[in-house]
């Protein structure tokens, strides 16, 4: 009888170390943030404003969130009527996201106390 025992025994090691993975819980509900759902602050200052082709030339400060430096840019506007908003010279805060293209749209904008 004590033959039986051991591989009885290795038996039931065995499948409780098989079983104790399946045993584990894992919350997959947080599904990754798409980049096109990042939003990034950052302030500049308005260059020129084309409202024809909701664009916004902007002299901004650096963008650490990109590892942007200091520069002069277009954005591309999400809502073409934010052109309305700002003028050349303004100092403006504004939230930008990458689109499914790579290009940066400014989502929201306002001037800067």
């Amino acid at each position: 009888m004590k033959p039986l025992i051991i591989p009885t025994l290795l038996a039931a090691l065995l499948g409780v170390i098989d079983i104790a993975p399946a045993a584990e819980s894992h919350d997959h509900s947080a599904a990754p943030v798409s980049k096109s759902e990042v939003l990034i602050a950052a302030t500049g200052t308005v260059k020129r404003v084309d409202a024809t082709t909701g664009k916004l030339l902007i002299d901004h400060d650096p963008i650490p969130a990109l590892s942007w430096p200091k520069m002069v840019m277009d954005f591309r506007l999400a809502d073409k009527a934010m052109a309305g908003k700002v003028k050349v010279g303004d100092k403006v805060k504004f939230e930008m996201k990458e689109s499914e293209k790579g290009v940066y749209l400014i989502t929201a904008i306002q001037l800067a106390l």
